[in-house]
């Protein structure tokens, strides 16, 4: 033990030089590295600041209006505290480089009233600057001192020499701007004349001759007064809002001068001030909304027997104006038919119940099951089919709780639920109601459609985690879609891992056998860019198509098109045929000879009909030509819906997404072409982009849907006049009419009128 201590002794003797040396190199190196970070920063610091300057002598017309802008008032500031001179600017150019807090500082010790119509830094410009060499004002101590004995302008502004010399002195120590190298911007239009209450008292009883240039409207007030004149009831509600303030000063919509006014016109709307009145919008869904009613693409249509409901149009998640996607299609031609039920048996439906089982869903969002209840469009239990365009939660997330709705308005026997969407929905539908334990979901069967590819610009990201990423290289098509679908692409996708899961359909849980794998098909004489086409149903009357749509997870479109029918008889040409031919009818068994217009009628193309005289009819020259059937498109979240282009030629509504744009005066920073971009990269489209793809397939109507959450679905002013720009953005790309194009909103109701 003693020999062991002493060896540790020794040994750690022998280490201290080292340990001492390798202690002090290390706070050599330390203290050296403290001191070079130091100078590195104090020389970037000095770098920076001479950039700075540079940058501001090179682009003083763009910095002036910022950091120089801020950097020469505090210097004028410091000089002018010892300087008698008023602090006045001296030129128009000097007031436009003032900021608005600072412009109304000003009026305020000039003595100029405030104007409520006054919201541009513009305006105020040119207010202030007319207020001075306004006649109103030319008696008055402020004009006298600004102007000159005889008249003549004195510097512009009083005691503006030595605000000049002052800016002169620290003009050597501050960045400086050339005002002739800046761009000359076009004098905008004078502000109305000063209203009548800012008169002084003594001149109240005189005529004033206000011989100033009229108040230029703006964009807004262009917009606003279409939007106001288009609702009615939304500007009655504003004109009772404003009767009904009482304030002193302003009514938060008028000054009290103009409180009795009838109407919003162009005359007055610059003393306007609706962003802060308070006032109740109309309220009322479906038909009692303003906007079924007095919308253009609304005003003149009838019913159909057909037409579209907007169940929800909103993106992400509901919210109080607006639900998330779901759009019905209501097919109200539908008749009394045969039909299998689920235990085999054959049924018919009741003559009364005509119309039944003809409501067909496309896309199921959280809470589509409390929004089918707000409205009397849609019944729960005459909804016959439902479409999935896509799994994310706002288009699939409704679906077990809208089944438990049917399930308790709906007959036990009645026909099941046919269900249609992307590859995995069987098993996650099966997993959520057998998780819930929900038995009271009517009978149901799942087709899905099979090997739903990625767009060509969706590339899974270097991790494999299945999350795929926008590639703007592969943008606009021309390259090869994949014929795998997810399953092949992502082995840890619940696409790929649902088969393995070993849980079977039964109906103590809805779920009935019989449900299709359905695959696609790149030979279809409608593809287009390469991209394949489902046939997702025909029962005769209606065909559904599908095809892949561009967005992060697998994704289709759909397609619907009724059948031509045949045409109308023409009823002149056979009428009197008949009565011609009645006695030898009812001698040859017709008991009813009007009952041969409906032989006729449904002769075949080429047919003939012989009368008991000889005459012969022919099918051509009593029928009218075959009427061609509608054709709907419902697309799913896209940023390009090409793949559609081949199927959509022609079609009478194009119902498709528009989460997000860009509007000047609402979103501050950006503009169109970054929202477009940054709208593809998540996926999704823009009013622009909607009504280019409208042009494309020649659409006769489109309307917008899938907004983001920040566009509010009410009938305030300020969302309709979002939804009215909107609407603009989509008519200026597609070229179609004012009546031709609108902004969604919930429980529109969309008729489609026959061809």
């Amino acid at each position: 033990m003693k020999q062991h201590s002493e060896y540790r002794r020794r040994r750690s003797q022998r280490f201290q030089p080292t340990l001492r040396l390798f202690i002090a190199v290390t706070v050599i190196i330390s203290c050296l590295s403290i001191s070079l970070t130091h100078a590195f920063l104090s020389v970037l610091q000095t770098k920076r600041a001479n950039n700075r300057l540079v940058s501001d002598n090179v682009f003083a017309s763009y910095n002036a209006p910022y950091r120089g802008r801020r950097r020469t008032f505090q210097a004028r500031e410091a000089v002018q505290s010892d300087n008698d001179t008023a602090d006045y600017p001296t030129t128009r150019s000097q007031l436009e480089k003032m900021t608005l807090k600072q412009l109304k500082e000003l009026m305020l010790e000039l003595g100029i009233p405030s104007r409520p119509g006054n919201k541009l830094k513009k305006d105020v410009v040119d207010y202030i600057w007319d207020c001075v060499n306004s006649e109103l004002m030319a008696s008055s101590d402020l004009v006298k001192n600004l102007m000159g004995e005889d008249g003549s302008e004195k510097e512009k502004f009083p005691g503006l020499n030595g605000i000049k010399q002052s800016h002169d002195a620290v003009s050597d120590d501050l960045p400086t701007s050339s005002t002739n190298n800046a761009p000359k911007r076009k004098k905008p239009g004078n502000m109305p004349p000063l209203s009548v209450n800012t008169v002084p008292d003594d001149e109240e009883d005189e005529e004033i001759d206000h011989n100033e240039t009229p108040y230029v409207l703006t964009p807004k007030d262009r917009i606003v007064l279409d939007v106001l004149e288009r609702y009615p009831p939304l500007h009655d509600a504003i004109i009772a809002a404003c009767a009904a303030s009482t304030d002193n000063e302003v009514t938060g919509g008028f000054t009290n001068s103009n409180r009795g006014i009838e109407s919003i016109t162009t005359s007055n709307i610059d003393q306007c001030s609706l962003s802060t009145l308070l006032y109740h919008p109309p309220s009322g869904l479906a038909e009692n909304d303003m906007r079924q009613t007095y919308h253009p693409m609304l005003r003149n249509t009838t019913q159909s027997d057909l037409d579209i409901v907007f169940v929800g149009t909103a993106s992400c998640t509901p919210g109080i104006t607006r639900g998330v996607s779901c759009t019905a299609v209501r097919l109200n031609w539908r008749s009394s038919r045969v039909y299998n039920t689920a235990n085999g048996d054959v049924r018919s439906e009741r003559e009364e119940d005509k119309g039944s089982m003809g409501t067909w869903l496309f896309d199921c969002g959280e809470a589509t099951q409390l929004s089918i209840q707000k409205t009397s469009s849609i019944k729960p239990g005459k909804v016959s089919k439902i479409f999935i365009t896509h799994c994310h939660g706002d288009h699939s997330f409704g679906l077990p709780g809208l089944l438990c709705l049917m399930g308790t308005d709906r007959d036990r026997d009645a026909p099941p639920v046919e269900i249609y969407g992307p590859e995995g929905l069987r098993m996650w539908l099966r997993v959520a109601i057998r998780y819930s334990v929900s038995r009271i979901v009517p009978p149901y069967r799942v087709h899905e459609l099979m090997d739903v590819p990625m767009a060509p610009e969706w590339e899974q990201g270097h991790r494999r985690n299945g999350r795929f990423y926008f590639q703007w290289k592969k943008e606009g098509g021309g390259h090869r879609w994949g014929t795998k679908g997810l399953a092949g692409e992502d082995p840890v996708s619940w696409i790929s891992r649902a088969p393995m899961i070993n849980l079977d359909p039964s109906m103590d849980f809805g779920e009935v056998k019989g449900g299709r794998d359905i695959y696609p098909r790149y030979d279809h004489p409608q593809c287009h860019d390469g991209a394949p086409i489902w046939e997702v149903e025909n029962d005769g009357e209606v065909s559904v198509y599908a095809a892949p749509m561009s967005h992060g997870v697998p994704c289709v479109g759909y397609v619907i098109e009724e059948h031509d029918r045949p045409g109308r008889l023409r009823p002149e040409n056979v009428l009197s045929v008949i009565e011609r031919n009645r006695d030898g009818l009812i001698s040859s068994g017709v008991k009813n000879p009007m009952k041969v217009m409906a032989v006729v009628k449904n002769l075949p193309v080429g047919g003939t009909y012989t009368f008991p005289d000889g005459t012969i009819i022919k099918q051509e020259d009593v029928v009218e030509p075959p009427r061609k059937g509608r054709k709907l498109v419902i697309c799913g979240d896209t940023a390009d819906c090409r793949a559609l282009e081949g199927l959509s030629q022609g079609a009478d509504v194009l119902v498709h997404e528009a989460t997000n744009t860009f509007l000047h005066g609402v979103d501050k920073d950006g503009n169109m072409r970054m929202v477009t971009r940054d709208a593809k990269i998540h996926g999704h489209s823009t009013p622009l982009m909607a009504g280019e793809f409208a042009k494309r397939i020649n659409a006769k109507k489109l309307v917008l849907n899938h907004f983001s959450a920040r566009y509010k679905g009410d009938q305030s002013l300020d969302s309709i006049t979002i939804m009215t720009r909107m609407e603009r953005q989509a008519m200026k790309a597609s070229g179609l009419a004012e009546d031709a194009v609108a902004c969604a909103w919930d429980f529109m109701l969309l008729p489609v009128p026959r061809n």
